[in-house]
């Protein structure tokens, strides 16, 4: 790999870094779904920071050009990423409807006591 090509990697890495931990310290992002983001992160600085893994890896799979490689790694993780949000986000709609369902029996709840308690201050005049 190109020395300028390395650099740039580690500095789009680290700078990649810093977003996620901006966003972090600032609440914009949970711990809980910025561990997969530094995961990422980490793997990037050890495949910037250490070429010749992307070599050997790409060697062991098949793969002639680490370029490829290098793609099919962010294809990969892109799929990671995209499945733990797709299940973040079936937890947060199995969630909406319970809390949906517990809205509207409470709701039915008050509007029986709003007339129990109606029925029985008209009984009382």
């Amino acid at each position: 790999m190109d020395l300028k090509l390395q650099i740039f990697f580690i500095c789009f890495a680290l700078f990649f870094l810093f977003i996620i931990l901006y966003y972090l310290v600032r609440k914009k992002l949970n711990l809980r779904y910025t561990l997969v983001w530094l995961i990422t992160v980490t793997v990037l600085l050890v495949l910037a920071i250490f070429p010749v893994i992307v070599e050997k890896v790409g060697s062991l799979i098949g793969i002639v050009s680490p370029v490829n490689t290098v793609f099919l790694f962010s294809t990969l993780f892109m799929l990671i990423i995209i499945l733990t949000l797709t299940g973040i986000v079936s937890h947060m709609n199995t969630r909406v409807y319970k809390l949906t369902q517990t809205q509207a029996l409470l709701e039915k709840r008050v509007r029986e006591l709003e007339s129990r308690e109606s029925q029985e201050k008209n009984k009382a005049e």
